[in-house]
C-alpha cells in the first residue's frame, strides 16, 4: 500500500509542538538526558549500550512505561529506550568513553548539550526527527550498516506504507497485514509512537512478553508530515539534493508550517588532539606497543604495525572504528578508490578514539589478519618520538604465509 495523496496540510499548520505532543519524544528524550546526568552512566559492551541493571529504572521515567515481563531484558527488549538511544548517538549528545565493564561509560557532550538547551521545542523535535531518518544507523547498536537498502529511513517508510489507513490490528502480538517482526521493526514502530506519527494501543504484557500491541493507527499529523519528508530523504539518498547541513535539511520545506523553527542543532567540527599517541597493537597474545606523533598519518602507523610483525606489507589493509555517532568509519589503503577516507590522508590526531578505546586493523583481506589497536593514552608531544615507533614488544609473531595455526608459538 502507498501513502495517501494529501491536498492540504491543516494538521501540520495547527500542530503545537511541546513536551506533551505530538507523541512523547521530547519528554522521554529529556528523561534519558537526566538519566545519564552530568557524570554519565556506565555503558556495556562494544557498542556502549545502557546498563542492563538500570533499564527498568529508565523505563519508569518514560511517559508510557513498558513494564516488560522478562527475566533478563536487554536494551533491545525496550523498543522505546532502544530508539531513544539511537537518537542520543545520532545527535552526538551521548558519546562513549573507555570500553567494556571496567572503563566503558556514556557521557553527555557539554558543547552539544549547550546547543540543545538553546533550542525551542519545535527545533528539538525536528532535530530528533532528522537524527532518526537522516543520521541514525543500526551500526550504533551492533546491527546492519547504513545505506538506502538497510537504513532506518527505508525501514520506517516500509512500515508506514504497510499500515492501512483503517489501522492495523494485532492478533497474538502479530500484525495481520504487514510485516513487523524483529528488533529493528519494533524499534521503528516505537519511534513512530514516540514522534506521534502512529497511535499504538497496548495492554500489560504477559509473562515472557515486552510490548503487547493490540492496534496501530496512523495519525493525520504523521501522514501529512511524512508525505513531505520521505521525498526529501529520497532526493538526498539518490544524490538529487545539494550538499545539506547536518541538521536543518528539511527546514526550507517545513518552516511554512512551523515558523518557530529558526535554529538547528550544531555539531562540533572534528578536533585535532596533539600529543604522542600510545597504542597497544595485539594479535592474539602477541602485542606491540607503538608510539605515534599526532601529525603522523595512519599509513605510517599501518606500515609500523606490519613491520613489527615481520609481514611483507604486500597486501591491502584498513582501519575500522566507530564515529562519535556510532556509525562505522573505515580508513583504507590508498589504492581503495571506493572508500571516503584513506590512510595516507588521515592524521592520527583526528581519530575519534577516547583513551582505552580500540579500532581494528585488518591486513590482507584474504588471510584476514585482524589486529586490535587500543589507544592506551595520549602523552604530551615528545622530541624523542618523531615518527611511528615500536617502544615495547611481547611474543613471537606468527608466520605470514602457510597455515597460521601451525606456526603459533606459546604466546599466540
Amino acid at each position: 500500500m502507498t501513502a495517501p495523496h494529501l491536498s492540504s496540510f491543516d494538521h501540520l499548520r495547527n500542530q503545537v509542538i511541546d513536551e506533551h505532543g505530538p507523541g512523547t519524544v521530547l519528554h522521554d528524550f529529556e528523561a534519558l538526558l537526566e538519566f545519564i546526568g552530568p557524570d554519565g552512566v556506565r555503558s556495556t559492551g562494544k557498542y556502549h549500550l545502557l546498563p542492563m541493571s538500570r533499564l527498568f529504572e529508565l523505563d519508569e521515567r518514560l511517559a508510557k512505561p513498558l513494564h516488560p515481563r522478562l527475566r533478563r531484558p536487554q536494551q533491545q527488549s525496550f523498543p522505546h529506550i532502544h530508539g531513544l538511544y539511537l537518537l542520543l548517538r545520532a545527535t552526538e549528545l551521548g558519546v562513549p568513553e573507555g570500553h567494556g565493564k571496567k572503563t566503558g561509560r556514556l557521557r553527555l557532550d557539554p558543547a552539544v548539550l549547550a546547543c540543545w538547551r538553546a533550542l525551542n521545542a519545535t527545533e528539538r523535535y525536528f532535530a530528533l526527527l532528522e537524527a532518526w531518518l537522516r543520521h541514525a544507523s543500526w551500526e550504533a547498536v551492533g546491527g546492519r550498516g547504513s545505506g538506502w537498502d538497510s537504513d532506518l529511513a527505508l525501514k520506517a517508510r516500509n512500515i508506514w506504507c504497510g499500515v492501512p489507513a483503517t489501522g492495523e490490528v494485532f492478533v497474538d502480538n502479530r500484525p495481520h497485514s504487514f510485516v513487523c517482526y524483529g528488533v529493528e521493526s519494533y524499534c521503528t514502530l516505537a519511534l513512530f509512537e514516540l514522534f506521534g506519527l502512529f497511535q499504538v494501543y497496548r495492554r500489560e504484557p504477559a509473562q515472557g512478553e515486552n510490548w503487547r500491541i493490540e492496534r496501530v493507527d496512523r495519525t493525520a499529523f504523521g501522514d501529512e508530515l511524512l508525505t513531505l519528508v520521505f521525498p526529501e530523504i529520497e532526493r538526498e539518498i539518490y544524490g538529487k539534493a545539494p550538499d545539506l547541513p547536518a541538521f536543518g535539511a528539511w527546514q526550507p520545506q517545513l518552516q511554512e508550517y512551523f515558523p518557530e523553527w529558526q535554529n538547528n542543532l550544531e555539531l562540533p567540527e572534528p578536533e585535532f588532539r596533539d600529543g604522542t599517541y600510545l597504542f597497544k597493537v595485539s594479535l592474539g597474545r602477541v602485542w606491540r606497543r607503538i608510539a605515534v606523533p599526532a601529525h603522523t598519518n595512519l599509513e605510517a602507523l599501518a606500515q609500523e604495525i606490519i613491520g613489527a610483525y615481520n609481514f611483507d606489507g604486500d597486501h591491502l589493509h584498513r582501519f575500522s572504528l566507530q564515529n562519535r555517532d556510532g556509525t562505522a568509519l573505515a580508513i583504507a589503503h590508498p589504492f581503495e578508490d571506493e572508500e571516503q577516507w584513506h590512510t595516507d590522508e588521515f592524521q592520527v590526531g583526528y581519530l575519534p578514539l577516547a583513551e582505552r578505546q580500540s579500532m581494528a586493523f585488518v591486513y590482507d583481506y584474504g588471510a584476514h589478519w585482524e589486529f586490535d589497536v587500543k589507544l592506551e593514552k595520549v602523552d604530551p608531544p615528545s622530541d624523542a618520538i618523531t615518527q611511528a615507533t615500536v617502544v615495547e614488544s611481547h611474543g613471537q609473531p606468527p608466520a605470514e604465509y602457510g597455515d597460521p595455526d601451525e606456526d603459533l608459538d606459546d604466546d599466540w
